[in-house]
């Protein structure tokens, strides 16, 4: 074994994951161990870089043959990532230089690095987690702008190109990305029926962009669900039409959902003027909007959180993340903001309505099951709403030498408190009741 090896295993001594490494994860250590970068990683970055081979095996494998990646770990600090951002969209020249096939890997491969740099620095606990919740939005955004460059050299060159802007909607708008995060968009154009067409297929283009399983993987899923009238409407909307929805069809929870809503790509400047007209003709909503909401979540928990134990469902089950979701939405509905947030984010939307004395309570409760999400979005390698059933892995993420029961409990609290604000807001139909 090599000293690289040597020391990885004692970051991991006296842990859950102590006795033996994946194949993958030893792989790694075999092809990286004798890089000179491995040499100058050490103290907390070793730790998380340790927890990120032992617990996420094909990343491993993926940063094996990355040796570039590791040069990049040993020069992690608590400031790297905000500086790494600040440099995110310089990228767009190298890649729009390349040919569609290599375009299409740069995307991904780029997405994949600079996720694995965030979660070592997130496992090293360099920064706090909102910190690397912002970096993986900037990485989402930025790789949303290239596809689209990219997916406008598919179609024809037009001489009277109409606008087209991407709208990204809850985690991407509010800068709350997150491992494995689907990206939720929709897209409008300036123009009527005439540039139907040509918006659809940008649209397409970028979806498949994004989506399309190369060698190197997918960019990011791509979920278009919340754009007007669902699944059975168009892909794409016209600003008129989008706005004429809002202000005259569109249901209550159509638009809490339009509150976390933000330009991401694509003419961003005509959306958000959108997007605000649309605001000031719906916020504060003419009815007040709990009763509705009640109902709405209820109907939430019964489909997706059946038979939670106040624990396992930490998104959609009551006392979740998504009452907080409500709260935030609803009272915006209810009281109006002015100026509004931006970016939408969930604790923005609640500061702004509630202030910031009633919101701090429950935030800091929103911040713990976030964090914990990410952990276990981390370890099962995918998005999920549950907890598994072993929360060993997960804990020792949270924080090292906590006990999955002790997890478990610190959630059932959590959820418990925030779903009693929950409560105490329905109660009062206002969210001064908070």
């Amino acid at each position: 074994m090599s000293d690289f090896g040597k020391r990885i295993a004692d970051a991991l001594s006296g842990t859950t994951f102590a006795g033996g490494l994946p194949p993958a994860a030893q792989r790694f250590l075999d092809m990286r161990g004798n890089d000179a970068a491995a040499a100058r990683i050490e103290g907390p970055v070793l730790d998380g870089l340790a927890r990120l081979v032992v617990t996420q095996p094909d990343v491993a494998g993926f940063l094996a043959t990355r040796p570039d990646w590791l040069e990049r770990a040993a020069a992690l600090t608590p400031r790297t990532l905000a500086e790494r951002e600040a440099t995110l969209e310089d990228d767009a020249a190298e890649i729009e230089a390349l040919d569609l096939e290599d375009a299409l890997d740069a995307l991904r491969l780029r997405r994949r690095e600079e996720t694995a740099l965030a979660a070592c620095a997130d496992l090293a606990r360099l920064n706090p987690f909102p910190e690397i919740s912002d970096f993986l939005s900037s990485v989402a955004e930025t790789t949303t702008q290239f596809a689209l460059s990219v997916a406008e050299r598919r179609l024809p060159e037009s001489t009277d190109r109409e606008a087209f802007a991407v709208i990204g909607m809850g985690k991407i708008a509010g800068r709350e990305f997150t491992y494995h995060s689907d990206l939720d968009l929709i897209f409008l154009f300036r123009g009527g029926t005439a540039e139907i067409d040509r918006a659809s297929r940008l649209g397409q283009r970028l979806i498949s962009t994004l989506t399309t399983m190369t060698g190197a993987g997918i960019a990011y899923e791509v979920d278009t669900r919340l754009r007007p009238s669902g699944q059975q409407g168009m892909l794409v909307a016209s600003f008129d039409g989008y706005e004429r929805y809002q202000t005259t069809e569109a249901a209550t929870w159509e638009h809490l959902a339009m509150l976390r809503a933000r330009p991401i790509a694509g003419d961003e400047e005509e959306a958000a003027e959108r997007l605000a007209h649309v605001r000031k003709h719906v916020l504060p909503s003419a009815k007040n909007p709990w009763d509705e909401l009640a109902d709405l979540r209820r109907r939430v928990v019964e489909e997706r959180a059946g038979g939670d134990d106040g624990v396992t469902a930490i998104k959609t089950g009551n006392g979740g993340l998504m009452d907080v979701d409500f709260l935030a939405g609803g009272g915006l509905l209810e009281r109006g903001a002015e100026p509004f947030p931006d970016p939408p984010s969930v604790p923005r939307m609640l500061r702004s309505a509630a202030g910031d004395e009633a919101a701090e309570p429950l935030l800091a409760d929103y911040h713990t099951l976030r964090r914990i999400e990410a952990r276990v979005r981390w370890v099962t390698g995918r998005g999920v709403e549950q907890l598994p059933d072993d929360l060993d892995a997960t804990a020792e993420l949270v924080e090292p030498g906590l006990a999955g029961d002790a997890l478990r409990e610190q959630v059932r609290e959590a959820r418990a408190r925030i779903h009693e604000a929950f409560r105490r807001v329905i109660g009062a139909g206002s969210i001064a009741g908070l």
